[in-house]
């Protein structure tokens, strides 16, 4: 399908580049709402890397006449914002190419047709959705807006289309085929090698012809609605896009630890960090001193960093993650029996991390993981006789294996709402 659409777009070039060729193209895509050339998205990397260097090698051979760029929106949205949205998009894509090969103002064509009604017209008809004739029936026989009698705008394409067997050929189109339009198409072209023939100049009319009166055809207003009408509906909102999450571990709250033995209950907090899409750093503090009965207390604090790679890679951020975490902490623990006795230390501790999120809603989740790794442990053993402490042994301790675990509610801070 996008082989298709890319050809009836260059088709469409052909009354206007007429005595020119068309070299190279390609296609660069958008998220929902974004202007910016995203490099990580989809597989624009490959098609700017390949298109910049074709630009390149024309302007060495001394062949390149000019660079076409038309953008466009999806549906989504209100009419006028996608106009705007589809002309900053071209904007970014030239600035992006003017970047990196240096080519003038001159050089650069461009056109941005707001929602391309008519990509969308092109899909719908190449697939076998449901409800496929119904929403051909609307894109070619309903026009941008509909007025009542008092010039009102009471229906239009889009909201004919959204209201339509309750709005499931909607969805259908805004999962499948809105993503395919939130793009930029560019085109190199190049002037032809061979002679171009000379037009041909118009026979004179005679003297004595009076010609045909021009009649132009009468343009409804529904078709051309003024600026300042309103749009039929609310411009949607962006998806929500995560920044910043807080996190609590449950299972450290209840006392159980990387040994799966129950201690005395450690609150902990956990901050992440989430940029570009698919990566994160989390950074993550444990910290405990309860004083029993005053001979007797159990202290402990752990602090942590871990950058994430999560595979899934669509700027989400769900289902699995894998890690690299280091962990530094210390404790103190004395307990009261026939002596007073106790033992402190400082510990280490480096692996791996593997874990899921389990959003419940696009803010709160769950989320489960294991790390494993290496733990360094240095210990410090004492008994207590009043007035002074007494150092009866020291050790250390390496364990190989399963340093921590994780079950933890979040709560993200982010951009959209949808």
């Amino acid at each position: 399908m996008r082989k298709s659409l890319l050809i009836v777009f260059l088709l469409a070039w052909a009354g206007i580049v007429q005595a020119q060729e068309v070299r190279d193209s390609m296609r660069v895509y958008y998220r929902t709402g974004y202007r910016t050339v995203d490099t990580t998205f989809r597989d624009n990397r490959h098609e700017l890397s390949h298109f910049i260097q074709s630009i390149k090698d024309a302007m060495g051979r001394g062949e390149l006449e000019r660079v076409i760029i038309r953008s466009c929106a999806s549906p989504d949205g209100t009419n006028a914002a996608n106009e705007r949205l589809a002309a900053r998009r071209a904007d970014s894509l030239q600035a992006y190419i003017q970047r990196h090969t240096g080519i003038p103002d001159s050089m650069i064509e461009k056109c941005s047709e707001g929602i391309a009604w008519s990509m969308l017209r092109e899909m719908v008809a190449e697939s076998e959705m449901q409800y496929r004739d119904e929403v051909l029936v609307i894109l070619d026989n309903t026009p941008l807006w509909v007025y009542d009698d008092a010039g009102k705008i009471i229906s239009g394409k889009k909201k004919e289309l959204m209201d339509l067997k309750g709005g499931v050929p909607y969805r259908y189109m805004y999962e499948h085929f809105f993503p395919e339009m939130r793009s930029s198409l560019s085109a190199t072209l190049y002037a032809r090698k061979a002679e171009e023939p000379q037009p041909q100049k118009p026979a004179e009319e005679p003297k004595d012809t009076v010609p045909a009166p021009v009649v132009t055809p009468p343009t409804t207003v529904a078709e051309t609605p003024a600026e300042e009408m309103p749009e039929p509906a609310p411009e949607e909102e962006k998806p929500f896009r995560p920044l910043l999450a807080v996190k609590t571990n449950v299972l450290y709250w209840t006392g159980l630890m990387p040994d799966f033995r129950n201690y005395s209950f450690i609150p902990n907090l956990e901050l992440e960090y989430f940029f570009l899409d698919r990566w994160s750093v989390a950074a993550a503090g444990n910290y405990a001193k309860w004083d029993y009965s005053g001979d007797d207390w159990f202290g402990i604090s752990t602090w942590s960093v871990e950058p994430r790679w999560w595979i899934w890679g669509d700027g989400k951020y769900r289902w699995i993650y894998l890690g690299l975490y280091g962990e530094v902490g210390d404790y103190d623990v004395q307990n009261k029996r026939i002596a007073i006795d106790g033992y402190t230390g400082k510990l280490w501790s480096t692996g791996l991390s593997v874990g899921a999120a389990l959003p419940f809603t696009k803010r709160w989740g769950a989320e489960v993981g294991l790390r494993a790794g290496y733990r360094h442990a240095q210990e410090k053993a004492y008994s207590y006789e009043a007035p002074d402490y007494f150092l009866d042994a020291k050790d250390t301790g390496n364990h190989w294996g399963v340093t921590g675990i994780k079950a933890s509610i979040y709560y993200r801070f982010g951009k959209g709402n949808k």
